[in-house]
C-alpha cells in the first residue's frame, strides 16, 4: 500500500469525522514522506507522525479551514456564473473563466479572441443605433404635420419595437400616418363646425395645401373619397 492511501485511511481511524479534503490528504501523505516515511512503514509509525502534526495544527482547525475555503470556492463560482448570465441577457460577451492548465500563449490567444468578438458587438450595436435613428428621422418626417404630442409618442414607441425590416417599418408608420390624419381632421371638424376641408391643415379660415406632407394630403383625400355623397 503507498504511504498516501495508508496515511489517509489512517487518519480516517485516529480522527474519525474530521472530513478533510482530498488537497489537505495529499499534501499530509507528502508531509508524512518528507518525515522520513516510506511505503512500507507501519501503521504505527504513521500514526505516531500523525499524532505529531495534530499537535502542531490540530486536524480540526484544518477541517474548519477546509470548509472555509470550499465555500469561498463555492461564492466566487457562483458569483461569476451570476456575471456570464447576467452578461448574455444584456447581450454582452459573457467572461471568460480562467483555466490554470492552459499556457501563456493560449491565455493571450483566449483574450485575442475575446477582444475581438467584443469589438464585433460594439460595431453591431453602433450599426444598430445608426439604423434606429434614421428610422425615427424618416417617421418625425412623415409625422411632421401631426401634432407634437401624437409624434413624440410615435417617436417613443419606436423605441420599444424590434422591427424586421423596412417593410415593417413602412407598415407601421402608415398605421401611424392613418392615425395623424384622423386626428388632424378631428381638430378641423372641431375648428369650423363641421365643415371641414377634405385636404390640407385649416389654418385661419383656409387650407394651407403646402405644409401638409404627400402621405397625410393621400390619406385625407382617399378617406374624402370613400364618404358617401349627401344629397339635398
Amino acid at each position: 500500500m503507498s504511504l498516501k492511501i495508508k496515511t489517509a485511511a489512517r487518519l480516517k481511524v485516529l480522527f474519525p469525522g474530521v472530513a478533510l479534503s482530498k488537497k489537505t490528504i495529499e499534501l499530509i501523505g507528502d508531509q508524512m514522506s518528507k518525515a522520513g516515511l516510506t511505503d512500507e512503514s507501519t501503521d504505527e509509525e504513521v500514526d505516531g507522525k500523525l499524532n505529531d502534526r495534530n499537535a502542531i495544527y490540530p486536524f480540526e482547525d484544518q477541517k474548519k479551514f477546509d470548509d472555509y475555503q470550499a465555500g469561498k470556492a463555492a461564492k466566487e463560482a457562483s458569483d461569476k456564473e451570476a456575471l456570464r448570465l447576467k452578461a448574455i441577457e444584456d447581450g454582452k460577451t459573457p467572461p471568460i473563466a480562467d483555466d490554470p492548465n492552459e499556457t501563456p500563449t493560449e491565455k493571450l490567444l483566449k483574450q485575442a479572441l475575446a477582444g475581438i468578438q467584443t469589438l464585433t458587438q460594439e460595431v453591431a450595436s453602433i450599426k444598430g443605433e445608426k439604423v434606429a435613428t434614421t428610422r425615427k428621422q424618416t417617421a418625425a418626417e412623415k409625422l411632421k404635420d401631426a401634432p407634437e404630442a401624437f409624434r413624440n409618442g410615435v417617436l417613443a414607441d419606436m423605441d420599444d419595437i424590434t422591427f424586421r425590416d423596412d417593410d415593417h417599418l413602412n407598415s407601421f408608420l402608415e398605421r401611424k400616418i392613418g392615425e395623424a390624419a384622423l386626428v388632424i381632421q378631428d381638430k378641423a371638424n372641431s375648428g369650423l363646425g363641421g365643415d371641414a376641408p377634405s385636404r390640407g391643415i385649416a389654418t385661419g379660415g383656409k387650407t394651407a395645401e403646402k405644409e401638409v406632407s404627400a402621405e397625410m394630403k393621400q390619406y385625407l383625400a382617399d378617406r374624402a373619397a370613400e364618404k358617401p355623397k349627401t344629397t339635398a
